[in-house]
């Protein structure tokens, strides 16, 4: 049997995720799913806090396609309605609140 640590390594060969954070709390998660070959589309998903998740894409060789990708995304937000946060209403905040509780 494969150790938990191979399995997740092959599972995630091709993944990179960050965490975006404004004044040390979470706002954004961006996901890259890289093409095997690298060549192929590389794919954003982005999801900001608040928001329905979008993606986007860039394909082709020789720049950053991670850039592109996730303006290929960001140009998907822009018809999104924004949230408007309090310090309150924070969805990170909330979700520490209802942990201490």
């Amino acid at each position: 049997m494969t150790d938990i640590y191979d399995q997740h390594r092959a599972a995630f060969a091709q993944v990179e995720a960050y965490v975006i954070l404004k004044d040390g709390q979470r706002v954004a998660n961006i996901a890259f799913k890289f093409p095997r070959d690298g060549a192929g589309r590389l794919w954003a998903y982005v999801h900001w806090l608040g928001l329905s998740m979008v993606r986007g894409y860039a394909s082709g060789c020789g720049y950053d396609k991670r850039t592109a990708a996730c303006a290929s995304a960001a140009k998907r937000m822009g018809n999104l309605e924004k949230p408007n946060y309090t310090d309150e209403n924070f969805p990170a905040r909330q979700a520490l609140k209802e942990d201490q509780a």
